[in-house]
């Protein structure tokens, strides 16, 4: 027969014994590694050992937290074992280069009502990128990386110029598409009022927050995220009901980054008209529309943000 405890009771011993995992006192055998013994010896204690040990080699993450312990604004992140193998190199480059926790440094700062969670995982087969209201859930499909990682296989003049790597590929628009989603999860949680398309703004936060980082890591992530864009625009023929879609179309949204990314600093930027990625026409006004997003994000956005640094840049 087997055990049976009250309901609070196997919560609170499961929230204590994962609390006890998370500072040390209790290891759970991982990949091969041994374990100190337990220093708590009850029943309950050891279902709970069970039960979140069971439960971090089941999601196989590489932070998991109890749901009931955390706090409204908490982050948590999660590399899932990739389910197919082809997806490993990915899987490595992203933990080795530490992609999520850099991400929850920078949204840790924002005052979210409930736990965010960001996960990489594999999606059968679907390229995809989405946020989820239901469980404020942002998962990136290993499969849209390892299509991000096709496009720069065969790196264009314009990557090689700009000095950028296949490593560069993953992490650029990786963090690119986490921003975006996460902007997605900021209009939903905090009712941030949207004059326009949704997909759009949530462009311009992702771009915006980009910018902020150092000027040659900016310099990086941007123009690979929009070599990514014109790989798109170039393989992808457009068709009438394209125009249908809530996205702009990949062409828009490179000439949208260049415009914002020069608008923001014409002088690091300027090569982006001068080597004719961006039409000078459009150029005479980028320095009014990063105005106009930098406002924007400061009136609707940055209100929810509590610790974060604020951006040297003076835009």
């Amino acid at each position: 027969m087997g055990l049976h405890f009250p309901r609070q009771d196997i919560c609170t011993a499961v929230r204590r014994s994962c609390w006890m995992m998370s500072v040390g006192l209790i290891n759970v055998p991982l990949a091969g590694r041994g374990a100190r013994p337990m220093r708590a010896h009850s029943r309950c204690t050891r279902f709970a050992y069970r039960f979140c040990g069971v439960l971090l080699i089941a999601l196989a993450t590489v932070a998991i937290a109890c749901p009931a312990g955390a706090r409204p604004g908490d982050v948590r992140i999660a590399y899932a074992v990739p389910k197919n193998p082809s997806h490993e190199a990915i899987y490595r480059t992203l933990q080795d280069k530490r992609v999520l926790e850099r991400i929850r440094d920078r949204v840790e700062g924002i005052d979210l009502p409930r736990v965010l969670t960001i996960r990489t995982e594999g999606c059968d087969g679907e390229i995809n990128a989405s946020y989820e209201t239901s469980d404020a859930t942002l998962s990136i499909c290993y499969e849209y990386l390892a299509y991000i990682q096709e496009l720069g296989q065969n790196i264009p003049p314009a990557g090689v110029s700009e000095g950028l790597t296949p490593a560069n590929y993953i992490v650029g628009p990786f963090l690119e598409v986490v921003l975006h989603e996460l902007a997605h999860a900021i209009f939903d949680l905090k009712k941030v009022p949207i004059l326009g398309r949704e997909e759009d703004a949530a462009d311009q936060i992702a771009a915006y927050t980009l910018l902020q980082l150092g000027k040659d890591e900016a310099r990086r992530v941007i123009a690979s995220v929009a070599v990514m864009y014109a790989s798109e625009a170039k393989e992808a023929p457009t068709e009438l009901k394209d125009f249908a879609n809530e996205h702009s179309l990949p062409a828009q949204r490179f000439y949208n980054l260049m415009c914002i990314s020069y608008g923001s600093d014409r002088k690091s930027f300027g090569d982006f008209v001068e080597k004719g990625y961006l039409p000078a026409e459009r150029a005479e006004l980028c320095e009014e529309e990063y105005r106009q997003v930098k406002f924007a994000y400061e009136k609707l956005v940055a209100p929810h943000l509590r610790g974060v640094r604020k951006a040297n840049r003076s835009g």
